[in-house]
């Protein structure tokens, strides 16, 4: 991706908590301007922890970068707040359908337009949320506490298009949805990156779904990226096939670590 405009740049970051509990180590990842890039590995990898690290929320958790650099738009940001990093246009939605459950799912929309600094006036970011979820429309005057999962993730992604964001960094967006509303929001998440040229970095246990939306992908494991690659190339490689499909003797899942030894072992004794 060398030849593209990066709007975020990870610079071999690493990632303590509480000062002591090293998380992320050495990891660099870029996310092209207006391109959608997936980070993929398995639960505990350090995938949120990274999407924090850049939006500055590691803070609020008692952690911080401590080696290394994190860049928006040619600007180091690691150093800063997490509301400062927010009015530059870089919005986290949180894993968990983070909704104002006492609030109407209107009222959680317009929440988010008081992060920006220029773009549309609320009528036309409301305008423009309700075409790309039409179902919000529908649901605008109802209690969000009270609508089903697949519409407050809906609420939470129209909340961050409210902020008239630069790049979106998303945290798991299927978790817990029936297969046809991920692929209804998924749909709309590629329409959304086309259309209004945002940038995306997309964080997803289902590899399959997210080297479907996303040109190229990093593969996490264990606080350190493994592998990445294009998408094409990643589907069929035989390692990231392993990881995800693969199921070792015993029922459990592989390791990609285990994986890759197994591979050179069995090349040894070829």
């Amino acid at each position: 991706m060398s030849n593209k405009e990066m709007i975020l740049k990870i610079n071999n970051i690493e990632v303590k908590y509480h000062e002591v509990i090293l998380v992320i180590k050495g990891v660099s990842i870029e996310v092209p301007k207006g391109g959608i890039v997936a980070l993929l590995g398995a639960n505990g990898a350090g995938k949120s922890t990274t999407l924090k690290a850049i939006s500055g929320l590691l803070k609020h958790e008692d952690g911080e970068v401590t080696d290394g650099s994190i860049e928006f738009m040619d600007r180091r940001i690691d150093k800063i707040k997490a509301e400062k990093i927010a009015k530059l246009g870089i919005v986290q939605v949180i894993e968990g359908r983070r909704v104002f459950e006492h609030l109407t799912v209107e009222q959680n929309l317009k929440v988010g337009a008081h992060m920006r600094k220029h773009g549309r006036s609320v009528k036309e970011g409301l305008e423009m949320v309700y075409n790309y979820f039409p179902r919000l429309r529908e649901k605008r005057n109802e209690i969000a506490g009270f609508i089903s999962g697949g519409e407050q993730q809906m609420t939470v992604v129209g909340r961050a298009l409210m902020t008239s964001p630069k790049l979106i960094l998303l945290d798991e967006p299927s978790m817990g949805l029936a297969p046809l509303l991920i692929h209804e929001i998924f749909n709309i998440i590629k329409k959304l990156n086309q259309e209004e040229k945002i940038s995306i970095l997309l964080v997803e246990q289902n590899a399959k779904l997210a080297l479907n939306v996303a040109p190229y992908a990093y593969v996490m494991e264990n606080g350190r990226i493994v592998m990445d690659d294009t998408a094409e190339k990643l589907r069929e490689n035989p390692d990231i096939k392993d990881f995800y499909l693969g199921m070792t003797d015993i029922g459990g899942r592989k390791s990609f670590r285990d994986v890759k030894h197994y591979k050179r072992r069995k090349r040894w004794l070829t």
